[in-house]
């Protein structure tokens, strides 16, 4: 008995152990389910808080944008004004917080705790924007900067070459431009700097010119492509093939990109596309077209005749020394016609107008054209301070001058941004220039020498029609220095056979055509050379160690000189979206 009793009483004690086991256990597990559930709770509130946060800034971001927009309205502002109404915007959200209940999710207070310029961009602001989002009682705050305004850099301006495929021709192939999208690379063309090339690129180890009448494809090099300064390599982004070919096609068919030429595929072997040890890195990024709205910037440029001077210009010839630094003008004339025994005068604004010597203006218009003339003895400037509008064309320089001699060029600077309706041609002139233009026409320039004002001003063109570069620095060792970017929303088309060009910036268009030989060019043989047309050229087998005749190089201060010009244009017609510069979460 006693021995049952012994038995029970361990029976008892192991029942009363394994459920205080138990106990334990089952509490030990619900505590950590309750903790676990607890710090789910905790960080599923964590992360909401900071959506929300996220959410405030989104939402200040919108709605300040949205008021600037209304603010320039169809017209625009002019830029004292855009400032005066971006500065007024800002500051009425500054440490003026904004509460919004979303409900069950939680809130967010978000408020503008500091407004400053920004550094060469003086229609812009960093806007610090200081966002909480609450979740029951947790609290995450972010902090951003956030720029806005206006004048923003554009991404073709991030590539040496660039071609381009439109909206309008990736949506419609009819409306495409033949070969759309195509770049050519002909001969020994030297490029520094990174490609996009939203269609093929296609390239042959000859030069094209015509010379005496006849095509003529010259002996030379495959391209080379370049590292820009600070870089391993070259890139391009491809949107196509790459393409070679060695046969000598008829020009006008080839650039169009018809079906049936004999072309290589070398996509998968670019080496065989580029001059050897000079090859670049095929790269993915997303593409981004620019919106370049040539069109829509006339009414930026555009003054009326109510709030100008009217300049009455009736010696065409001879106008030169005009000084209205804080004008606006508007050039006329008076045509007068005789009606019985008396004459009648009217005021007209289509005259065609050379002007000479120094002239100064805060704004300029005429309904005709515009001619800028000069000696070749010492440089005279004309400066439109705030811009010019030429609803006719505009001449540079004497056009009637052809001629390689450039001790004969017309010495003339220009400062300033002109908007363009017509045609720009540049010609017979040793320029200086520090201008962006806007050109509904063609452009073209040739027969001149091209530098930027005071070493550091640029020639900045956006054409909606052609761009032609030729006959610049001919059968010369030196070449012709252009200091500028070039965009066409056609084609662009240049020249370094007979020629000799370095350009520093870049250039963008729907189609663009660069041919090129290395070393020498001359009317006359000389050692090593090879002759074409009565013409004489390097030959290919000693143009590896020689410069390019075409070199594009890039330049990274291109878009501060846009920017800067882009601030001395009369009117703002848009603003940026906003841009997140810094972010900080706490």
């Amino acid at each position: 008995m006693q021995q049952i009793r012994n038995q029970n009483g361990y029976s008892l004690l192991l029942t009363i152990f394994v459920f205080v086991l138990f106990t334990v256990l089952t509490m030990t597990l619900l505590t950590a389910t309750l903790t676990g559930a607890k710090r789910n709770q905790i960080s599923e509130d964590n992360v909401q808080a900071t959506e929300l946060a996220t959410m405030g800034i989104d939402h200040l971001s919108n709605k300040i944008n949205e008021e600037l927009k209304e603010v320039l309205g169809e017209e625009g502002l002019t830029q004292s004004a855009f400032n005066i109404q971006l500065d007024a915007i800002l500051n009425q959200y500054l440490n003026k917080e904004i509460n919004v209940d979303t409900g069950n999710t939680g809130t967010y207070k978000v408020k503008v705790t500091a407004v400053s310029p920004v550094d060469k961009y003086p229609l812009k602001r960093n806007v610090t924007i200081e966002s909480k989002g609450i979740v029951d009682g947790k609290v995450k705050k972010l902090t951003s900067i956030v720029q806005f305004g206006a004048q923003s850099t554009l991404e073709t301006l991030k590539y040496t070459v660039g071609s381009y495929i439109s909206d309008k021709c990736s949506k419609n192939k009819n409306r495409c431009i033949p070969g759309e999208g195509n770049t050519f690379l002909h001969g020994g063309v030297s490029i520094k700097g990174d490609f996009k090339v939203d269609g093929n690129l296609i390239t042959t180890n000859r030069g094209y010119a015509k010379l005496g009448g006849e095509e003529q494809w010259i002996s030379s090099l495959y391209p080379s492509a370049l590292p820009a300064d600070g870089q391993k390599y070259s890139h391009i982004v491809l949107g196509g093939k790459i393409y070679t070919f060695t046969n000598k096609p008829g020009y006008q068919n080839h650039i169009n990109y018809l079906a049936g030429g004999n072309y290589t595929n070398k996509t998968n072997n670019i080496t065989d596309a580029f001059n050897q040890g000079e090859v670049p890195l095929i790269v993915e990024r997303q593409p981004v077209r620019d919106d370049i709205k040539i069109e829509e910037m006339r009414s930026t440029f555009t003054i009326s005749k109510n709030e100008a001077v009217k300049l009455d210009l009736d010696n065409l010839t001879n106008t030169k020394d005009l000084n209205y630094p804080d004008k606006k003008v508007y050039a006329s004339y008076k045509s007068c016609e005789r009606i019985w025994w008396d004459y009648v005068c009217t005021q007209k604004y289509d005259g065609n107008y050379i002007f000479y010597g120094n002239n100064t203006f805060g704004n300029f218009q005429t309904d005709g054209s515009l001619t800028l003339r000069n000696s070749s003895s010492s440089f005279k400037k004309t400066v439109f301070t705030n811009g010019a509008y030429i609803n006719g064309n505009l001449t540079v320089g004497n056009n009637n001058l052809h001629s390689y001699d450039s001790t004969k060029y017309e010495k003339i600077q220009l400062d300033g941004p002109v908007f363009v309706n017509g045609d720009v041609h540049i010609a017979g002139v040793n320029g200086e220039f520090n201008t962006i233009m806007y050109v509904n026409g063609n452009v073209t320039i040739e027969y001149s020498v091209i530098n930027g004002l005071n070493k550091i001003g640029s020639l900045i063109i956006f054409a909606r029609g052609n761009i032609d570069i030729r006959n610049n620095s001919v059968n010369q060792d030196t070449p012709s220095n252009i200091k500028g970017f070039f965009y066409s929303e056609k084609e662009l088309e240049m020249f370094g056979v007979g020629s000799n060009i370095r350009i520093e910036g870049g250039i963008s268009a729907k189609r663009i055509e660069l041919n090129a030989i290395r070393g020498r060019a001359s009317d006359t043989k000389f050692e090593g050379s090879q002759e074409v047309s009565n013409k004489y050229f390097e030959a290919s087998s000693n143009q590896v160690n020689k410069t390019s005749r075409l070199q594009i190089i890039y330049d990274p201060n291109i878009m501060n000189t846009y920017a800067d010009l882009k601030s001395r244009e009369p009117m703002v017609i848009s603003v940026d979206p906003p841009q997140i510069t810094e972010r900080k979460l706490e």
